[in-house]
């Protein structure tokens, strides 16, 4: 399941950074060759780069891939760095939790709303929030309970 998850991810990051290049190709075109500005590319692609980052941010977190500073815990003993570990995971879903909550109501008080330069809702863009938050949330459940599957099979 999780692979399957990471699959999609991976599909929809990808396509998004295609968009992105597609909206600043036509964008300087547009200004450059049409000398004729369009408004929405600049707000557009910065909100698809808030997609791009949440969901770099999961398939970042699935890999392991996150900047870390382990000099402290890297000197403890086996077992504490595993607690350690799952502290900080605990407190990073607790984090991801408090912003899946409060990006739901940001979502619901203004999504409708239509961001300045063109008709498409806030809450198209404001939906990566929650998404990313739970994806987040299920990357760090991943990552504690992996380790202890492992152990069980031994």
């Amino acid at each position: 399941m999780s692979r399957t998850i990471d699959s999609v991810v991976e599909a929809v990051a990808a396509t998004l950074v295609a968009v992105t290049v597609i909206i600043t190709c036509l964008a300087v075109f547009y200004r450059y060759v049409l000398n004729a500005a369009l408004g929405w590319p600049q707000e557009v692609g910065g909100y698809i780069l808030v997609w791009i980052s949440f969901l770099g941010a999961y398939l970042a977190s699935r890999q392991d891939k996150h900047v870390s500073f382990e000099l402290l815990v890297a000197k403890l003993p086996g077992g504490a760095r595993r607690w350690v570990s799952i502290a900080v995971d605990l407190l990073l879903i607790g984090y991801f939790a408090i912003l899946f909550k409060t990006s739901i109501r940001m979502i619901g008080t203004v999504g409708a709303t239509n961001i300045e330069t063109i008709d498409i809702p806030y809450g198209v863009f404001m939906a990566v929030l929650p998404i990313g938050s739970l994806l987040i949330v299920i990357a760090l459940v991943i990552d504690i309970v992996r380790p202890c599957k492992a152990v069980d099979h031994s």
